[in-house]
């Protein structure tokens, strides 16, 4: 058995001795194509780069759907106002100013948008966010804001802010603002970290710090304003130079589109939740304790 063992092997080598190169030769000018499949990108990035899947139409049902109209905010950037004696600083809810003094139309302008950049012209400017409409009534700005209901013009005057520091406010809130995906919503009606879907958001594409992308059609429910009641949505953009989704935000009330509020056990919701931790996961916020991410990319 031993001697036919050997014999095999001396065999084969003799062949791998005479064969190899001819062999090699043969296929030296085979080329051979190799295609490797793209891996799955993580939950979380795909809804930082608004790639999440479409819901099934089992998720889409009808008791989720309900009318919403929109119009957009940005965060403004103004001056302070030292010589004007009409000038009102912002303040906070224990009625202390926290900004400098702003023109009547610049306070206006940040109890509208909601968040404002105030900069002296020195230092690095400071950033404001809306918290509520509990205040004394500060200034009139009903010239400023045409039909709005009676309601939206009293919150205005009363608005008040709290100081902010992490560019997408992590320091002071459970979801930063994120462009295109933050909403501003009535919390009357609408839960803090409501998921929406879009159907006739989804496809449209829009430009954001200098790249291109097309909208997944999720939004989520993390902001507030005086100006917001009823089923008006304000969406968060970079800026007010943009105008993304024309043929959807109207800045009507009754040029609505239908949504549907996303299940927070769907994969989208939570990806989305995740991606917000995510953008704040190096901040630190201030007698708030974090949660521990689900998940990490």
């Amino acid at each position: 058995m031993k001697k036919l063992l050997l014999a095999v092997v001396l065999i084969f080598a003799a062949a791998a001795i005479f064969l190899g190169p001819p062999l090699r030769s043969a296929f030296a000018g085979t080329a051979v194509d190799i295609t490797l499949g793209r891996a799955p990108m993580h939950p979380t990035q795909a809804a930082l780069n608004f790639m999440l899947d479409e819901p099934g139409d089992a998720a889409l049902v009808a008791k989720k759907k309900t009318k919403l109209w929109a119009t957009y905010y940005h965060m403004p950037t103004v001056r302070p106002s030292w010589t004007s004696v009409a000038a009102k600083p912002l303040i906070d809810r224990n009625g202390k100013a926290v900004s400098p003094p702003l023109a009547i139309k610049d306070w206006c302008d940040a109890a509208m948008q909601g968040s404002v950049w105030v900069d002296n012209g020195k230092d690095a400017p400071t950033a404001y966010m809306y918290v509520d409409s509990g205040g004394p009534e500060q200034v009139q700005c009903d010239r400023y804001f045409g039909d709005l209901s009676g309601n939206i013009k009293s919150a205005t005057r009363r608005a008040r802010f709290q100081p902010f520091f992490h560019p997408q406010a992590c320091d002071v809130r459970n979801i930063p603002l994120m462009a295109f995906r933050t909403i501003a919503v009535d919390r009357d009606r609408v839960k803090m970290g409501t998921v929406y879907y879009v159907p006739k958001l989804r496809g449209k594409t829009f430009w954001s710090n200098g790249e291109f992308f097309t909208h997944d059609g999720y939004l989520i429910a993390s902001d507030t304003g005086g100006a917001i009641e009823g089923n008006h949505i304000d969406m968060f953009v970079a800026d007010a130079g943009v105008d993304p989704f024309p043929d959807l935000v109207y800045s009507n009330s009754s040029k609505t589109f239908e949504a549907y509020v996303v299940d927070k056990s769907n994969p989208a919701a939570i990806a989305l939740h995740d991606a917000a931790e995510e953008v704040c996961k190096d901040s630190d916020r201030p007698g708030r304790k974090r949660k521990k991410p689900a998940s990490t990319i």
